[in-house]
């Protein structure tokens, strides 16, 4: 990471996850990038979906689809995740390093007219005390789906 301000270098994490995405999707019909983080205590999570301009079948509607059904070379797609992971171990030591809490949960949302809005949590989402936590997956994929229904709270 340059050697920014926190709030700068903060933001250089999540472009560099949105980067590796836009470099695994190139040349595909992308429309929007959706990012999903899920950190909390040793466990780093990652996953993108996307809205994809209108396909042959139905050119007129977008489709959202998951990183795994748009990259579909195993090795590009691991590459991205483990990319990705590795951005992330640089948000923790950049959050530890400036004594700011580091996020549990980052969604984010990168249109291809280059706008960019985020969500960040900082309460347990997986690990409640209370036994209530929700897996990752799962969240990712309830977000996928409010998303591909109309529900993007991120627009």
């Amino acid at each position: 990471m340059a050697e920014g301000t926190f709030e700068d270098d903060f933001m250089d994490v999540q472009a560099g996850l949105v980067s590796l995405c836009l470099e695994a999707t190139e040349g595909m019909p992308v429309r929007d990038v959706y990012i999903y983080v899920s950190l909390e205590g040793n466990m780093t999570v990652f996953n993108a979906f996307f809205r994809m301009k209108g396909l042959e079948a139905n050119p007129a509607e977008d489709h959202v689809l998951p990183l795994n059904q748009v990259v579909l070379d195993d090795d590009v797609r691991w590459q991205v995740i483990k990319l990705a992971q590795s951005y992330l171990d640089g948000l923790r030591r950049l959050c530890d390093a400036a004594g700011h809490p580091c996020p549990t949960q980052i969604r984010g949302r990168y249109s291809s007219g280059g706008a960019y809005k985020a969500s960040y949590e900082y309460d347990r989402i997986v690990a409640k005390d209370d036994g209530t936590g929700v897996a990752p997956g799962a969240t990712f994929a309830a977000w996928m789906h409010a998303v591909a229904s109309g529900n993007d709270d991120l627009a």
